[in-house]
């Protein structure tokens, strides 16, 4: 065997740990990054080398006539694939990765994956006004769930390994390392937790490097220097945290509204989509593809106040209307883009009113960024972390604070609006949002309450065996090829009431046995729970190898309800 496979093997076995799953999340890490770097050069390759371009972002160098044939031409071949499709195969970007961890313990599927990398990088390449973050989170979390699944490791594992695959995903694409685990942790694993932190850190930073190796040092964005010029903006900053809600409101909103054409046919849904997207790119090329080229131009103040709110006016909508009709590309990018133009709004407004005074209009735009990613993903802690490493300077701590509270509390409190990702999952009967029990049992391996004191017995059993069984004194028996239980007081009962019999039946005399079913020692407490529902049973046994031959243990209902009673205040 070589050294690298004996590596691997020694992971695998030691995927119920912390060191083996460090190890499987850092070659997961290494991996997404790999292929989040090959999408992201995927994208750029082809634009750079076929169409006058100076750089892959700059849709607005071209005619409007390419533009346009572009679009249409990249919509139309999404709308004829995924027709080759089954509906419930074309699942795809973050809402996909959310119900596949709330229903499925993490499991992505291989085609699911391979269908958001063409796809999504098919709308990017043609210029429709989507991000490449969302299906960026999708390769991440669908490329470390397939190392997982080949490592075989438990369920609880998988979701967490998935994770990991997210937070390298996120910090590739921006290269924000601890953002990565912020979001991670936030919106897609929905806890914080000591056995997660260590292997999504390692993930990440994994994705970090291999983003570095490939395009620098360099975040995704060209940020000037930031400062807060005075307290006497602390005003004008909680103004903008107010705007930005208001305009992350009115963005979830529209979501909600162009979820109204999910019922006409997909050419219909798209097909309008790309044709409204080429019409506006003939007037305002800026809001085609991702647009970070214009964000970075509202960075330095070089957008003109009424192009910038026409532009951030047509990006919101189209959006919003990809967002709503499931289009395989993200809306990140977009959310990240309308809040730099509202910040660089602001800050050129800020001058007008007071010309004499020192405003930078970057600092507004990067503010903006920030509120509106927190408003409109509900993540308000993976956004401030994202504004400190995108500026690297730690005054944008406190104001960025202020500005993401206030726009994340107008949504959520004001206008009682769930998060984008949830308004998209509203009408999908795949997914329902994890109360925190839930959340515990899913997040809970099923051997932390096995009972491992079982003897597994024939039916057909020897007075001497049965007195061999009886003095290692186990808590349960279980009848081979009948999945019952049996106390072993009841087995010395019969013999005390047979002393002439030589052989016994276990089924033969009075007692009381369990029925039980077996599960894989891989299932989680949810596992179980379900598993003891839909077959109406207190009992399960508990198997090692995917053959379900090979006895772990039992587990009962009693006990998963012990555990959530009693359970440990902190879990590795």
């Amino acid at each position: 065997m070589t050294p690298l496979r004996q590596l691997w093997q020694n992971l695998i076995s030691l995927s119920d740990n912390q060191i083996g799953l460090a190890g499987l999340a850092l070659i997961a890490g290494l991996l997404s990054g790999a292929v989040i770097t090959l999408f992201r050069l995927a994208i750029e390759l082809p634009l750079l080398g076929f169409l006058p371009m100076p750089d892959a972002e700059s849709y607005e160098s071209l005619d409007p006539v390419t533009r346009s044939v572009l679009l249409i031409a990249g919509g139309a071949f999404l709308i004829f694939l995924f027709y080759l499709i089954p509906a419930d195969r074309r699942g795809t970007g973050v809402t996909h990765v959310l119900i596949r961890m709330e229903r499925h313990q993490g499991y992505l599927p291989m085609r699911n994956l391979i269908l958001q990398w063409f796809s999504a990088a098919i709308a990017l390449m043609s210029g429709h006004s989507v991000g490449r973050e969302g299906p960026a989170i999708h390769l991440g979390a669908g490329t470390a769930s397939q190392v997982g699944q080949y490592a075989g490791v438990a369920h609880h594992r998988l979701r967490i390994l998935a994770a990991a695959g997210v937070a390298s995903a996120i910090s590739a694409s921006f290269n924000t390392p601890m953002a990565g685990v912020i979001f991670a942790m936030e919106v897609v694993l929905l806890e914080y937790s000591i056995r997660g932190f260590i292997p999504i850190i390692l993930a990440s930073v994994a994705g970090a490097v291999v983003s570095r190796a490939v395009f620098g040092h360099e975040t995704a964005f060209d940020v000037p220097a930031l400062n807060l010029t005075s307290l006497w903006e602390i005003p004008y900053i909680m103004l903008l945290g107010v705007v930005a809600g208001l305009l992350a409101t009115g963005y979830i909103s529209a979501v909600k509204l162009f979820q109204k054409l999910n019922p006409f046919p997909l050419w219909v849904r798209w097909g309008g989509l790309t044709l409204a997207t080429a019409m506006v790119g003939l007037y305002l090329p800026e809001v085609l593809g991702v647009g970070y080229d214009t964000v970075n131009a509202a960075f330095n103040g070089k957008v003109i106040f009424l192009s910038l709110i026409f532009i951030l006016a047509a990006k919101l909508l189209l959006s919003a209307w990809a967002a709503a009709v499931a289009f395989p590309a993200g809306l990140i990018g977009p959310t990240l883009f309308t809040g730099a133009a509202l910040g660089g709004l602001m800050g050129q407004l800020s001058v007008w009113l007071i010309p004499d005074y020192p405003v930078s209009i970057g600092f507004y735009a990067m503010l903006g960024m920030g509120a509106m990613m927190g408003a409109v993903l509900r993540a308000p802690l993976a956004a401030l972390v994202a504004l400190l490493e995108l500026t690297a300077n730690p005054n944008i701590i406190m104001p960025g604070m202020l500005a993401i509270v206030i726009a994340t509390l107008v949504v959520s409190e004001v206008f009682r609006l769930p998060s984008v990702f949830q308004v998209q999952l509203g009408g999908n009967l795949q997914y329902q949002t994890p109360d925190p029990v839930q959340q515990m049992l899913t997040n809970t391996w099923v051997a932390q309450v096995m009972q491992q004191s079982v003897i597994e017995v024939q039916r057909e059993i020897s007075r001497e065996a049965a007195g061999f069984i009886l003095q290692r004194e186990p808590d349960w028996l279980l009848i081979t090829g009948e999945d019952l239980l049996l106390r072993p007081a009841a087995l010395a009962e019969a013999l005390e009431a047979s002393p002439e019999a030589e052989q016994l039946d276990l089924l033969a005399f009075p007692a009381d046995r369990k029925s039980a079913r077996r599960t894989s020692l891989k299932a989680n407490l949810k596992d179980a729970l379900d598993l003891m529902q839909e077959a109406q049973l207190q009992w399960l046994i508990v198997c090692r190898d995917e053959r379900q031959q090979q006895i772990a243990g039992l587990v009962s209902r009693e006990d998963i309800e012990r555990y959530y009673l009693y359970r440990p205040r902190q879990q590795n």
